[in-house]
Formats: structure tokens, sequence, C-alpha cells
């Protein structure tokens, strides 16, 4: 008898296992995709504005009246020599903190490196502009305030000596010019101390110690050309 071997079945578990491989290869290829692909990205984006900002001015000007160019020759021990000099700050947008006043000398002399026998200056101010009347010279110009007189301080003082403004700065209070449109109507007056010392007999003219006698220091002959620098500083700063 002859026997014939059963024919091997196509399907069942044949196929399975060609399904299987077949799935675990797109699986392995999705894989890959997702490692070495580009991912796309959500965004959006919005606009504020616009908003403009812009820097404010500090402007400290002098005038409309300015007589401190004119100088003052042949003093003497105890005159006295007034200038006005008016400041504004109208031209300004920004309030000032301060508004101080130094001196620069060139030439120098004694008039103005001595702090206690030199020069000292005083300040008032009018609530207008002063009336000036020019007497017969030397130019003597005599100053009179129609309005409301009163005194601008130097550093906290009423008089200070021209040598110390010469290295150091003082704010000069109260100004309507610290405010933004103010002006102020300022007399400077110079004076020269009645006690200020002149012997050429005893010390050279213009020469000796400062502070001294007539036996060690002599004012005669001096000359200096002063030079009034106002400089404003901006107000405090502020959040805006």
């Amino acid at each position: 008898m002859h026997f014939k071997t059963p024919p091997v079945a196509r399907g069942g578990h044949g196929r399975d296992y060609r399904k299987l491989a077949l799935s675990g290869t797109v699986l392995v290829g999705a894989a890959t995709a997702l490692i070495g692909g580009a991912f796309a990205t959500f965004t959006d984006s919005v606009s504020a504005g616009p908003q403009t900002i812009t820097s404010g001015t500090v402007k400290l000007a002098v005038g409309p009246v300015n007589d401190a160019a004119t100088g003052a020759t042949s003093i003497a021990a105890g005159d006295t020599i007034a200038r006005e000099a008016d400041l504004n700050s109208t031209g300004g947008t920004i309030a000032n903190k301060e508004i101080t006043l130094k001196f620069g000398a060139s030439p120098s002399s004694l008039l103005d490196t001595d702090p206690t026998n030199g020069l000292q200056v005083a300040i008032k101010a009018c609530s207008v502009a002063w009336t000036r009347k020019v007497e017969s010279g030397p130019p003597a110009f005599k100053y009179t305030c129609s309005g409301t007189e009163s005194t601008v301080k130097i550093g906290g003082a009423e008089t200070a000596s021209v040598s110390s403004l010469t290295t150091t700065a003082a704010a000069l209070t109260p100004l309507n010019s610290l405010a933004t449109g103010g002006q102020d109507y300022l007399l400077f007056t110079l004076t020269l101390p009645s006690a200020a010392p002149g012997n050429i007999a005893k010390v050279a003219a213009c020469s000796g110690t400062s502070g001294g006698t007539e036996a060690t220091e002599d004012l005669q002959g001096c000359s200096s050309t002063l030079t009034y620098t106002f400089q404003a500083t901006q107000r405090n700063a502020i959040a805006q």
C-alpha cells in the first residue's frame, strides 16, 4: 500500500508568522520616522503699543538783564560793586533739583584767593525786574526793587567769599528758576572788606599772606577777572 503525505496547509500558523513579520517591519519604520523627522511647533504672536518716549531738557539762561560783564576799577577797602544778572529756565521742560554758583578767576589775585580779606558776595532777589539808575562814573549802578525784595542764600549762608566759590560750587536758594519756566531777578553785590590791608611801605603791592595784616599782606594793585558759572541739576528721578 502506498501512503500519501497530507498536503501542508497554507493557512493557519504559517500565514500568522508572515503577518507578524510584516507588522514588525512597519513598526520599526514608524519609530525611525519619529526619531529622525522634524516636529511642527504651535506658535502665536501679538503686539502692543506703539509707545513713544521722549526725554526732556534742563535749560538755564542768563538774561534778559546781565550786568555781570561790567567791571569796576580802582576799588578801595569797603567798596561795593552791585550788578544785576537774571536767571531763567524758560526753555527747559524738566524742573531742577538745585542751581549752583561757582566763580572762575583768570587772571587771579588776592581779591579772589583770600577768603577773609578778599571779595565777598551777597545776592538779593526782586519779584520784578530791578530798576537800575546809572550815576556819574566810575559806572555806579544803583538798583531799587519796586516789588518784593528777598535774600538768596549761598550754600545756606547770606554771604560767601569769592575764594570759597572758586573751589566749590554752592547752591542758591530759594529760586523761581528751579521750576520750569521760572525766572529770577538777581542782584549780586561784591564787597571788598573794610579791613582789607594795604600798606606798600611794609609789603609789596598785591602780595603777602592771605588773611594777614598790613604787616604781612597788601591788596593794593590787585586785579582779578571773574566769571559767574551757574549750573542747574535735574529734579530727582521719578516713576512714569
